[in-house]
This record gives C-alpha cells, sequence and structure tokens, in this order.
C-alpha cells in the first residue's frame, strides 16, 4: 500500500508543532509563562522591579488555557464597562518571588475573563505611572492609600497582592478597591506551596468573584461649554476643562460648570447605565451694571401719585379710633358699676318693718363703687370725647404735585397747611 507524499508531509508538521506542547502539558515543571529563562534569571523581587506579565497568561498549573483574551469591544456597552487594575504582587519570600510571574498572569487573566472590566494599567505600567506612590500603595491596604492611585491609573477597580509565608502557611492577600464607593475589600486565600496548582486557581477564582460583584457598567457624559477655560466638576470631582467626556458610575450627580468672569452653570442629572448622557451648557458673562437709572423708573417718572396727608391713612390706623373705643369701653363699665351700686344703697332704707336689708360694710362698699363709677364714667367720657374730636379735625400737609420729565417751575415745590374734615365714623 502506498502512502501519498502530502499525508506524510502533514502527519510531519503536526508532529513538529505540538512537540513543544506536549513538553509542557506533562507536568515537568517548566515555567510555562512562555520565557524559558524565567526560573533561572528571577531573583527575589515584587512584580513591578522591571518584570513583564507578557506571555504570562496561560494556566500555571498546566492546564494549556490561553487566558490572554480581553475586553470584546464588540460587544454593545463593552467601552463603558469599569476599568481593573491590577498593581502588583509583593513577594517578600523567594519561594514566592520565583513564581511571582505566573501568579500576577494568571490573577490578571481571571479578572479580565469575568467580561465585567476594561483592562487598566499592567504592574509595570502601574509602577511607571505613580513612580514614588508605588511601594506606598502595594504595601498598604487602607482606602486612603488607594484614592490618589485609582485617580492616576483612572481605574474603577484597583487590585494589589501579597503573597507570603504567614505562620508557617503561604498566604494570599487580596485588596480591591473600589473608586465608586471609596472602601476596600479584602480575600485571603490558603496554600500549601506557592506554585501549588490548586493554590492559584482557588486565588483566580476569588478574585474573578469579587470583580464580579463590584463590576457596575459606567455612564458616559459629554458635557459641552461655550466657555474654553471653564473647569467642570461633578459633586467634588474634577472631569476636566472645557468640552469634556468622563465615564461615572450610575445614579445622581450634580454638575457644576464654572469659570471666572461667568456665572455659574449647576444641574442635577441621573446617569443611566451603559447610557450616554449630553449636556451643553452656555455660560452667561457676569458684566458691569449699566450706567443710569433702570428703565421700569424712567417710566414711572411721568406718573402721578396721590398726595397722602400726614394724618390721613385708614381709618383703622388712627390712634384716636382706639383711644376713643377704650373711653366709651370706661364709660360702660362705670354705668354698670354705677347701677350695682343704687341697687345696694336703694336696699339700704328701713322697710315697713323697719328692717335694713344690707349690713353696714356692705353699704360702705356701694357707696366706694358709686364713686368709681361716677369717675369711670367722667374719664372715659372725656376720653371718649376728644378721640371723637381728633378724628373729626385732623390736621395736614398738603404735598406739592408731581411734575413729569422736564424742568420744575420755582413755584412748584411751596406747600401750605390746611384742615381736612374726616368723617370718623360711628360706634
Amino acid at each position: 500500500m502506498r502512502i501519498p507524499v502530502v499525508y506524510v508531509a502533514g502527519l510531519l508538521a503536526l508532529a513538529l508543532a505540538g512537540g513543544p506542547a506536549r513538553a509542557q502539558e506533562g507536568g515537568l515543571g517548566l515555567d510555562l509563562s512562555g520565557d524559558a529563562n524565567t526560573q533561572t534569571e528571577e531573583k527575589p523581587q515584587d512584580v513591578g522591579e522591571g518584570t513583564s506579565t507578557e506571555g504570562t497568561s496561560q494556566d500555571p498549573g498546566g492546564m494549556g488555557m490561553d487566558l490572554s483574551a480581553g475586553l470584546d469591544l464588540s460587544i454593545p456597552g463593552a467601552d463603558l464597562m469599569p476599568r481593573f487594575s491590577l498593581v502588583g504582587l509583593e513577594t517578600p519570600d523567594k519561594a514566592g518571588a520565583a513564581v511571582a510571574k505566573r501568579w500576577v498572569g494568571w490573577l490578571q487573566a481571571q479578572a479580565m475573563r469575568t467580561g465585567q472590566v476594561a483592562r487598566g494599567p499592567d504592574p509595570v505600567e502601574a509602577k511607571q505611572q505613580l513612580e514614588a506612590e508605588y511601594e506606598t500603595t502595594l504595601q498598604c491596604g487602607e482606602a486612603s492609600c488607594f484614592t490618589t492611585a485609582a485617580d492616576t491609573l483612572d481605574a474603577d477597580l484597583l487590585t494589589t497582592a501579597r503573597l507570603a509565608l504567614e505562620e508557617g502557611t503561604w498566604t494570599l492577600r487580596l485588596w480591591t478597591y473600589d473608586r465608586d464607593r471609596g472602601v476596600v475589600e479584602l480575600d485571603v486565600v490558603t496554600g500549601r506551596k506557592p506554585n501549588d496548582s490548586n493554590f492559584i486557581r482557588q486565588a483566580g477564582a476569588t478574585l474573578s468573584k469579587r470583580v464580579g460583584e463590584l463590576a457596575k457598567p459606567r455612564s458616559l457624559l459629554k458635557v459641552s461649554v461655550n466657555v474654553s477655560q471653564a473647569v467642570v466638576r461633578v459633586g467634588p470631582r474634577m472631569l476636566g476643562v472645557g468640552n469634556v467626556e468622563a465615564k461615572l458610575p450610575p445614579g445622581e450627580v450634580q454638575l457644576v460648570v464654572e469659570a471666572d468672569e461667568y456665572s455659574t452653570y449647576t444641574k442635577t442629572l441621573t446617569l443611566t447605565p451603559g447610557k450616554t448622557e449630553e449636556v451643553a451648557v452656555r455660560l452667561e458673562l457676569n458684566g458691569p451694571a449699566p450706567e443710569g437709572p433702570p428703565a421700569d423708573a424712567v417710566a414711572g417718572l411721568g406718573k402721578k401719585k396721590p398726595a397722602k396727608a400726614s394724618g390721613g391713612g385708614s381709618l383703622f390706623s388712627r390712634p384716636a379710633l382706639y383711644s376713643a373705643v377704650v373711653g366709651l369701653a370706661a364709660v360702660g363699665v362705670g354705668a354698670a358699676l354705677g347701677a350695682s351700686s343704687k341697687g345696694i344703697i336703694s336696699r339700704a332704707q328701713p322697710d315697713a318693718t323697719g328692717v335694713v336689708g344690707v349690713t353696714r360694710s356692705e353699704y360702705q362698699a356701694a357707696q366706694q363703687q358709686g364713686s368709681l363709677a361716677t369717675a369711670l364714667m367722667a374719664g372715659g367720657g372725656a376720653l371718649a370725647g376728644g378721640s371723637l374730636l381728633w378724628l373729626v379735625i385732623v390736621p395736614s400737609r398738603a404735598e406739592p404735585p408731581s411734575s413729569s420729565l422736564g424742568p420744575v417751575s420755582s413755584g412748584a415745590g411751596k406747600s401750605g397747611t390746611t384742615l381736612h374734615f374726616v368723617v370718623g365714623g360711628s360706634f
């Protein structure tokens, strides 16, 4: 039986291509990161010291899975996914530093495979951008340490890790910072040794779960403004100067646009996940006030205002009215007291049998009450009479007639004193 030459050539090509892959899959302890010199050239250091995650996205446990796929931007709304950044992995122990690259590649790949985040700076890029703040961010687990780093890297989710031998157990600690809420979530995974496949898989699954819980789609805010130097803010967060586009967490926000010598624009917006909100802002120039009187004041100059007497106004605004009421009330009280005292005094006369109907003390009290009644009636009558006279005869001062626009005659400003007779009403 003759075998075609084409078949032989094809089988030979497959054998050559599959040889290295089978060598990696055989579990012979080879470096699966794609760098044959990784294990021999690595020195104890954290990942940020000149290391690269390129080629480290395969399964460090020898599963042969290609995990380098990132976010598919063809998916609707993929560009509004939150940005994730793995700052780095701190490895104080030599055994952990020897496998640091594979740990970083696996953790970053697992976070990206959730399909809910967009790729942010990797550890090498993060170290370059953070500069002096890199070590502080990598070694601190408090939210205050992550705030500046998240803004610098423009990362909505930011993770740092530490792989170390703690009390005889290899422990991986993952600190994930949520910029929307300003909080840090801590996850802890333990294993037998740093290169244990189950340990690495469990750590990747833990980070993937945490990222999936925290990742929320962004909203795109587009602000166009007519002043190029205008500052655009959302709450306390500054978005930029002039026309701005920013990806923000959904919810209600306060948009503020301001510039020197211009009015401030403020508006409350409700941002929807995965949607775009466009706002056109026009700021008005704060110029000087116009010279001269306002137009409404000029228009009112030609209108004649009625003159008011100094004692004029409504009847109820006159003090004489209330003093007259008080006087009449005093007269009424005096009349009532007088009638009561007269009744008691009339009973002081003896009847046909010679019996007096009141006691001596009652008789004296009646006499005093009668005197008080006389005083009230006299005083109240005088007060009421004077007040009524005040209401009827009211002195006033005549006002000059108001002039329209134009020169005022020399005699227009003179005034005289007259008497006005007003009907004061009755009670």
